[in-house]
């Protein structure tokens, strides 16, 4: 009997560990990403950062050798200073086309206000189809920074055609900067045309009149992510969430065609560190993205631990914006998550002690309308969003494949019922053991052939869990 309940307990050891080791490798929060993200931090932990993911590919140094990427992929890489990457891309004459790269320097790095990354979409006979310039803006404020470039199909003039087309990447870096590489992180996008025939919807008048932010609701906590694949889903309502120096948090906001999102970001006032004449220059900043990962806006403020507050008030949704004159505008040109990203300058660990508390107020306004007739499905680029995205914007991180960080519950009541179980096979074990002794017969003399027979028994029917 001894050794029957020794194996009951290593079985359930057996579970516990594959059900922890599957929970990581299907992307759950790590502990040091939990905490960093929830309602404290440990005092003295290091800010959660984003660690690319994809499929390998080494970028090359010229166009005639430029790795092909394939659409709707992920793609990591490293840069070092003053080192251009240029990828393949192959397009046809009737999709628009979306590249992003994003630069994401450790935690820490000596960064300059001119430091970044310039990215250039270029044809085959070397047209420029779009080009971004992204920089760090502020000394020391190493975060991730980057956009998209885009070939739009009857907007643009040029690289209209179905060809080879490039992307390139070059950092810039001071001579007084970090030498070591940076990880990149990369994708690429088709959006499908119109079916022929269709007329897209008028752009609504994104008018003038200043926002004003959401004041009604019970807030609720906020996990936020370290990049896109990990941005926490919120949708209308208010949010907390705390951030460490150095670190970015990500959210995304699902928003339906013909809806516009307003986003505060309130910076609250925080223990300072004995000095309250502490001033950072762009010490907390808040940033807008699309769902292809284009930049939309980022503004900045300065933080010394008193509050402050940043707002991003995004156009109407709508497929026509993309050829409107206003570049802020023209971004938001599909419906989809849209991302918002809250950075806290590193320097402001000398102003405030522990992490900035935030409280992040969405307002997602007007009613949803019917998404234009695509000639293809534009969901691999990320482009429309349905009922259960709204509903299930509830705060949580979601996991690196984009899904809420929710379906953890699912893997988590399976591992609540094997340990039921568990505890129900060593509660009978015991209650087989009293049985023996209160019959005066000791549990070790148990005959070996019943012995031989429970263990053909679990054998058969239990042993350890298969690994899911």
């Amino acid at each position: 009997m001894k050794r029957q309940l020794t194996f009951t307990a290593a079985a359930a050891v057996l579970a516990l560990a594959a059900l922890q080791g599957h929970a990581a490798a299907d992307g759950a929060p790590s502990p040091s990403d939990s905490a960093s993200a929830g309602s404290a931090a440990p005092t003295g932990a290091p800010p959660a950062t984003w660690a690319p993911s994809g499929t390998a590919i080494a970028g090359a140094s010229t166009t005639a050798d430029a790795p092909p990427m394939e659409p709707a992929t992920t793609y990591k890489d490293t840069i070092k200073p003053d080192e251009t990457r240029i990828y393949g891309v192959t397009l046809d004459a009737k999709s628009s086309a979306y590249v992003s790269a994003y630069a994401l320097p450790p935690a820490g790095s000596r960064v300059t206000y001119g430091d970044g990354i310039e990215l250039k979409l270029q044809s085959a006979d070397g047209s420029d189809c779009d080009s971004r310039d992204e920089t760090f803006d502020t000394d020391g404020a190493a975060r991730p920074i980057g956009s998209a470039v885009a070939r739009l199909m009857g907007v643009d003039s040029d690289c209209q055609e179905a060809n080879q087309y490039t992307l390139s990447v070059h950092r810039k870096s001071a001579a007084t900067s970090d030498p070591g590489a940076w990880p990149l992180e990369l994708r690429f996008v088709l959006e499908p045309a119109l079916k022929p025939g269709t007329t897209a919807q008028p752009a609504p008048n994104f008018g003038s009149a200043s926002p004003t932010p959401l004041t009604a609701g019970t807030p609720r906590q906020a996990h936020g992510g370290t990049g896109f694949a990990t941005a926490a889903a919120v949708r209308t309502g208010i949010w907390k969430d705390r951030v460490l120096p150095g670190e970015t948090r990500f959210y995304k906001v699902p928003v339906d065609w013909g809806q516009q999102a307003t986003v505060f970001s309130d910076f609250s006032s925080a223990p300072v560190n004995g000095d309250e004449s502490t001033y950072v220059s762009g010490g907390v900043r808040l940033t807008s993205y699309s769902p292809v990962r284009e930049l939309i806006d980022s503004s900045d403020n300065a933080y010394s631990g008193s509050p402050t507050s940043l707002n991003e008030r995004l156009a109407p949704v709508s497929y026509a914006n993309r050829a409107a004159s206003d570049s802020d505008v023209v971004r938001v040109r599909y419906a989809g998550w849209y991302y918002f990203a809250v950075s806290v300058h590193p320097d402001v660990a000398h102003a405030v002690t522990g992490a900035v508390p935030v409280t992040l107020r969405v307002d997602v306004k007007g009613t949803a309308q019917a998404a234009p007739a695509y000639d293809g499905d534009p969901g691999a680029a990320g482009i429309g969003i349905d009922a259960h995205d709204v509903s299930a914007a509830d705060g949580s991180p979601t996991d690196g494949a984009g899904s809420s960080s929710g379906t953890s519950g699912m893997r988590f009541l399976a591992f609540a019922s094997l340990g039921a179980g568990t505890v129900l096979l060593l509660t009978l074990a015991v209650w087989y053991a009293a049985a023996r002794r209160r019959a005066g017969r000791p549990v070790d003399a148990v005959p070996q052939q019943a012995g031989a027979q429970q263990a053909g028994s679990q054998q058969s029917g239990y042993g350890p869990p298969p690994a899911w």
